[in-house]
């Protein structure tokens, strides 16, 4: 069964950081699909700053453990 998780980011540069936090912080996922980065259209992302501006949403499901 797969999941979903969103991160946001100022950049892409901070989104693929972000991305790549998320991932080391989460070993036992498998990263299943990671969807093209998406320009968020808010009000914030509108008025600038230190706000959100790019989304990216992954897939991910558990890896199976061997015993």
């Amino acid at each position: 069964m797969t999941r979903r998780h969103i991160i946001l980011g100022r950049n892409r540069g901070h989104l693929v950081a972000e991305r790549d936090r998320w991932l080391s912080e989460h070993p036992d996922f498998e990263l299943v699909r990671e969807h093209p980065p998406k320009t968020e259209q808010g009000l914030l992302a509108r008025i600038g700053g230190n706000v959100p501006q790019v989304s990216i949403e992954l897939e991910y499901a558990y890896r199976r453990r061997v015993i």
